[in-house]
C-alpha cells in the first residue's frame, strides 16, 4: 500500500460526505494530500449503510471507504440496529452491503487491468467506527489490506474472522470504548492524548499497579464515590470524545486546523508509557461486552458459537472462495435437482416460502442474498416433508423460523433453526423436493394398484346371481 495512514484517515473521514461519482472528464476531488476520482457511492437507507469507492489519480489505487456511525443522521439504524447488534447479537445488517460494494471495487479494478500493464490496480479498505468494522470484515472476506480508525473489532461477530495478523492496521485512541469492545482482525496501534491519561487516572486506573494489587492505596473518598477499584463506565463516558474521527486528521471537531495523532510521536510514546492503565481499562471494556453478549444469546446460538470455536477461524479470502463455489452450485442446481419437473405442490411451497422470507428481509432492510435464498428453499423442502401444500403461517423469532399450514381445523407446523437454514445449500433442498415428489408419485401408484386389486377381488368373490342381476 502506497497510501499512508494519513491518507486512509482522510478518506475514512470523507466517507461521511455524500459523494457523487466523478463524471467522465470531470475534475478529481482533493482529499488530504491527494486527488481522487469517485468511482461509486452506495447508500442503503434500509440498513443505514453508506460507502464510497475512491481511486487515487497518481497511483491508480482503489480504496473502499465504509462509512461509520452517524448519530445525527441514522441514529436508530446505525446506533441501535448495527452497533447494538454487534454487541448483543454479534450480527451486522450492513455486512452484505459492504461486501457487495467491495466486490464491485474488485470488478472495477479487474476492468482496468489493461490500463496498468495487464495488472489490476490494488484494492484496499478503510473506515472509522462501524465503518472500520466493515473494513475488517471485507478485508478478511476478500483477503485485502487496509487501515481502520477506532473500529469495533470484527473478531466477535460470529463470522469466523481470526484475531490478529498483519493484513489490517487498526489505529485506536486509548480512551475509546468502541475499539476496546472486541478483538481486531489485524494489528492494533494505540495513541493517547494527555486528557485521556488524566481521565483514566481520575476514574481509578493506576498506571503502576493493577486494581486488585494490595499495594494500591485508596482514601475514604475513593470508597465513598465508587471509584474503587475502578469505574470503567465512568471512564468511558468521560472519554466519549476519544471515539471521534478528528483525532486522526489535521482538523479538529470544529473544522479548524489541528494535528493528527498519526504524525505525533508523543501520542504513541504516551500510550506506551501508560500501557498498564490503558490495557486495564480496555480489558475491562472487552470483558463487559463479552458478558453482555453471553447473556443475550439463546441456547441454540450458544451451541453454534461453540461449534464455530471448535471449527476455528477461516483463512483470509476463504469466505469469497466458498461464496463463489456456492454460486456455481446454485447455477447448476435446477438441472441437477430437476427443478423444472417439480410437482405443482413443490412449486407452490417454494413460492410461498420465498414470499414470506422476502417480506421479513424487506422489513429489516436486508438485501436478497445466498443465505436468504437457501433459507426459502430449506423451508419449502421441510414443509413438503411434513405433508404441507401451502405455508400460510410464518414467524421468525429468537433465531427460529416457525412455519405452518392452517386448513380449517387442521394445523400442520414446523420449525427450523435460521442459521442452519441459511447454510443449507439450495441444491440440496431442490434435490429433497424432487425426492419427495417422486415418493408421492410412487405412493399414489401403489394406492391406485391396491384399490384396483381390491375391486377385482370383490368381483371374483361375488355370487353369480349378484353379477347377473
Amino acid at each position: 500500500m502506497t497510501t499512508g495512514s494519513q491518507g486512509y484517515a482522510d478518506l475514512a473521514k470523507d466517507s461521511y460526505a455524500d459523494r457523487a461519482p466523478t463524471p467522465v472528464g470531470g475534475e478529481p476531488v482533493p482529499i488530504g494530500q491527494h486527488r481522487y476520482k469517485i468511482l461509486d457511492h452506495a447508500d442503503n437507507p434500509r440498513t443505514g449503510y453508506q460507502g464510497t469507492i475512491y481511486q487515487r489519480v497518481d497511483t491508480g489505487e482503489i480504496i473502499v471507504a465504509h462509512r461509520g456511525t452517524e448519530f445525527d443522521r441514522e441514529a436508530l439504524k446505525d446506533g441501535l440496529l448495527a452497533d447494538g447488534g454487534m454487541v448483543f447479537n454479534r450480527s451486522n445488517l450492513q455486512v452484505p452491503d459492504a461486501i457487495e460494494l467491495t466486490r464491485k471495487a474488485l470488478h472495477l479494478a479487474n476492468s482496468q487491468a489493461s490500463d496498468f500493464n495487464g495488472h489490476p490496480p490494488p484494492v484496499t479498505v478503510t473506515g472509522h467506527s462501524l465503518g472500520g468494522t466493515l473494513a475488517q470484515v471485507t478485508a478478511h472476506h476478500f483477503d485485502l489490506k487496509g487501515e481502520t480508525f477506532n473500529a469495533y473489532g470484527a473478531h466477535s461477530l460470529g463470522l469466523r474472522i481470526p484475531e490478529g495478523g498483519n493484513a489490517v492496521t487498526n489505529h485506536v485512541m486509548a480512551g475509546d470504548m468502541v475499539s476496546a469492545g472486541s478483538g481486531h482482525y489485524g494489528q492494533v496501534k494505540v495513541y493517547a492524548e494527555p486528557q485521556e491519561i488524566t481521565g483514566l487516572a481520575t476514574k481509578g486506573f493506576d498506571n503502576t499497579t493493577h486494581w486488585s494489587d494490595r499495594l494500591r492505596g485508596y482514601s475514604p473518598v475513593n470508597f465513598a464515590t465508587g471509584t474503587t477499584p475502578h469505574n470503567t463506565l465512568g471512564a468511558a463516558i468521560s472519554l466519549a470524545d476519544s471515539h471521534k474521527m478528528h483525532h486522526f486528521v489535521n482538523t479538529n471537531s470544529a473544522g479548524k486546523p489541528d494535528h493528527s495523532v498519526l504524525n505525533d510521536s508523543a501520542a504513541i510514546e504516551r500510550a506506551q508509557t501508560n500501557a498498564t492503565a490503558i490495557d486495564e481499562y480496555r480489558g475491562n471494556v472487552r470483558s463487559t461486552r463479552g458478558s453482555l453478549t453471553a447473556v443475550s444469546r439463546n441456547p441454540v446460538e450458544t451451541v453454534i458459537d461453540s461449534v464455530n470455536f471448535i471449527r476455528g477461524p477461516l483463512p483470509p479470502g476463504e469466505p469469497a472462495r466458498l461464496e463463489e463455489l456456492e454460486n456455481k452450485r446454485h447455477s447448476s442446481a435446477p438441472a441437477r435437482a430437476g427443478a423444472g419437473t417439480l410437482s405443482p405442490t413443490s412449486h407452490s411451497l417454494l413460492e410461498a416460502s420465498e414470499r414470506h422470507v422476502r417480506q421479513v428481509a424487506e422489513q429489516h432492510g436486508l438485501p436478497w442474498n445466498t443465505g436468504l435464498d437457501n433459507t426459502a428453499h430449506a423451508i419449502a423442502a421441510s414443509a413438503r416433508g411434513q405433508g404441507m401444500s401451502d405455508i400460510n403461517l410464518f414467524r421468525v423469532a429468537d433465531g427460529q423460523i416457525r412455519y405452518g399450514q392452517l386448513d380449517g381445523a387442521m394445523l400442520k407446523d414446523g420449525v427450523l433453526n435460521a442459521r442452519h437454514a441459511a447454510n443449507q445449500p439450495m441444491a440440496d433442498s431442490l434435490e429433497r423436493l424432487g425426492q419427495l415428489d417422486q415418493q408421492q408419485q410412487q405412493d399414489q401408484l401403489a394406492t391406485r394398484h391396491v384399490s384396483q386389486s381390491e375391486v377385482q377381488q370383490t368381483h371374483a368373490h361375488e355370487p353369480l346371481m349378484a353379477r347377473t342381476v
